[in-house]
C-alpha cells in the first residue's frame, strides 16, 4: 500500500465523522437554539462564568445554519480522497479559524460568555485537525521526516513530559536527562501512522485545553509548575475530552521513565511497587470506579 493510499485510509473516516458532526450540530442549532445556549450556559455556570441571552431574531441563525450546511459539504466531499481532494481542506480551515478567532475577541472584547470560549477551543481544535491533514496528504510526503512526529507536536511532547518530570535537586534524572519525550515520540511512531497522528492531534489539543479552565495561556507557554497542576486538573476533570488524552499519555510517559533503573531507585520504585500499582487499578476499574487512580504507598513511603 503507498503512502497516499495509508494516509487516505485512516484520513477517510475521519473527515466522515466530521461531516456527520457538523450536520448534526446545524440541525440541534437550528431546531433547538434556544436550549443549545441553556445547555451551554449550564457548562458555564461550573466555570463561574455569565450566562449568554437568547437570540431575540433568528436572522443570524439563518447565516450559522448556511455555514453549517457549507463546512457539512466541505468535510463529506474530502472524506472519499481526501489526497486528492486536499484543496478543499483550506476554505474548511479559513471557515473554523475564522469562527474560533471571532469568538475569542468577543470573550474579551463583549463578555466572557462560555459558549463564546467552548466555540474558540473546539474550532480551534478542528484547524489544528485539519491542517494536520492537510500537511500529511501533500504531495512531498507532508511534513519533516515522513514517518516522525512533527517538530511542533516533537516540543508540545518535551514540555509535556518536563512536566511529569521536572527536574528536582538529587534525583538521578529529570525528562530533558533520560530523553523521555524523545522515547515517547518514538513509541508514537513505531506504531505505525495512525499512532503518530493520533498523538499529533491530541498534543495540539492538550496544549489549548487550558482555555476550556479558564486558563489564558497555551500549556506549553505555562511555567513547569503551573503546567503540571493544569494537566493534573485535566486528569481529574469529569470530562473525557480533557481526562483521556491526558490518561493516555501519562501512561506512556510512566512507561518510558520507570524503565529507567537509576530513577526507579533513586525514587523508591522497584518491580514490587509497580506490580502493586497496576493491580489496584485492575480492581478498581473491574468494580467500574473513574479514575486517575491513586499510588500505592512504597516500602519507603513514596507516592
Amino acid at each position: 500500500m503507498s503512502r497516499s493510499n495509508d494516509i487516505d485510509t485512516l484520513l477517510s473516516p475521519l473527515f466522515r465523522v466530521l461531516a456527520i458532526a457538523f450536520a448534526v450540530t446545524g440541525t440541534l442549532f437550528f431546531l433547538f437554539p434556544d436550549g443549545t445556549i441553556d445547555t451551554l450556559n449550564r457548562a458555564g455556570s461550573w466555570l463561574g462564568l455569565p450566562p449568554a441571552p437568547h437570540l431575540t431574531h433568528r436572522f443570524w441563525l439563518g447565516l450559522g445554519t448556511a455555514y453549517m450546511a457549507v463546512v457539512t459539504v466541505l468535510a463529506w466531499r474530502i472524506s472519499p480522497a481526501p489526497s486528492e481532494r486536499r484543496l478543499l481542506m483550506e476554505p474548511l480551515m479559513v471557515g473554523k479559524a475564522t469562527s474560533s478567532l471571532t469568538c475569542l475577541l468577543f470573550a474579551i472584547f463583549d463578555q466572557p460568555f462560555f459558549i463564546y470560549i467552548a466555540n474558540f477551543v473546539v474550532d480551534g481544535a478542528l484547524v489544528g485537525i485539519v491542517w494536520w491533514a492537510w500537511r500529511q496528504t501533500a504531495p512531498n510526503g507532508g511534513g519533516r521526516g515522513g514517518g516522525h512526529l512533527d517538530e511542533r507536536s516533537n516540543q508540545l511532547l518535551q514540555r509535556i513530559a518536563e512536566a511529569f518530570l521536572p527536574p528536582l535537586d538529587g534525583r538521578a534524572g529529570d525528562a530533558e536527562g533520560i530523553g523521555l519525550g524523545g522515547r515517547v515520540a518514538a513509541h508514537l511512531e513505531s506504531q505505525g501512522a495512525g499512532a503518530r497522528i493520533g498523538g499529533a492531534v491530541a498534543l495540539r489539543w492538550l496544549n489549548v485545553a487550558p482555555f476550556v479552565l479558564g486558563t489564558p495561556r497555551t500549556l506549553s507557554r505555562l511555567p513547569v509548575d503551573e503546567r503540571a497542576m493544569v494537566l493534573d486538573r485535566m486528569e481529574r476533570s469529569r470530562w473525557l475530552i480533557l481526562r483521556t488524552p491526558v490518561v493516555a499519555l501519562k501512561l506512556l510517559l510512566g512507561l518510558h521513565a520507570y524503565r529507567q533503573p537509576d530513577l526507579r531507585a533513586d525514587i523508591g520504585v522497584d518491580d514490587d511497587w509497580l506490580n502493586a500499582r497496576l493491580e489496584q487499578a485492575r480492581a478498581r476499574r473491574a468494580a467500574g470506579e473513574k479514575g486517575p487512580f491513586p499510588e500505592p504507598q512504597s516500602p519507603d513511603g513514596v507516592s
